[in-house]
């Protein structure tokens, strides 16, 4: 089937969707996504798919930073549902990184003299090979670095150095991984798993 899809990459959303792995989501659901993107016209704006169930603002400036293994960001978009990715002051995501279900990236508060505006604040910016489980947000102006893992259920309100392991509300850090080992991992996109 892959190399039936790859026979076909000289059309421009078959080559998106070899390019990104868009099959490893499964036939079902891309094909979901993809209805609701292009037919519905729900999520419609961003040069990704999103799950059908997830909403996101300002999808311009959801920024992927392009690397080797950025296909498993567009993964975590297109396959974890129920996401709330609020943009205005943008988010920048780390190859590598990956997400569950429910997580919720809020870049912009209201101001508070004036309800129907935002405050202008940096944007959120996560690192490379970074895991947040089930249920996590991500607050205006947080730093997240390379190599975290931020537990479910956990609020993300100040910056969180690369290669720790932080969980809470508000999430703080709690162990340290160990940077020699990470460095010797080599992802690999062309594996043939």
């Amino acid at each position: 089937m892959k190399k039936l899809v790859q026979l076909f990459s000289f059309i421009p959303f078959v080559k998106r969707l070899t390019k990104r792995k868009y099959y490893a989501t499964g036939f079902g659901t891309y094909f979901v996504n993809s209805f609701f993107k292009r037919v519905l016209r729900i999520n419609n704006k961003g040069d990704f798919l999103l799950h059908f169930t997830s909403r996101v603002n300002s999808p311009e400036k959801l920024i992927i930073n392009k690397g080797q293994s950025d296909n498993t960001v567009y993964l975590s978009l297109a396959t974890s549902g129920g996401c709330y990715y609020q943009a205005i002051n943008g988010i920048e995501i780390g190859e590598g990184t990956i997400w569950s279900y429910n997580c919720s990236f809020i870049s912009s508060n209201h101001n508070y003299s004036d309800l129907k505006k935002h405050k202008r604040v940096n944007k959120i910016s996560i690192g490379k090979n970074v895991w947040l489980g089930s249920n996590c947000i991500v607050l205006p102006s947080v730093s997240i670095g390379d190599f975290v893992i931020i537990g479910a259920g956990s609020i993300v309100t100040k910056n969180i150095p690369s290669y720790s392991i932080a969980v809470g509300n508000p999430a703080k850090v709690i162990a340290k991984r160990c940077q020699k080992c990470l460095k010797k991992i080599k992802i690999d996109d062309n594996c043939n798993c």
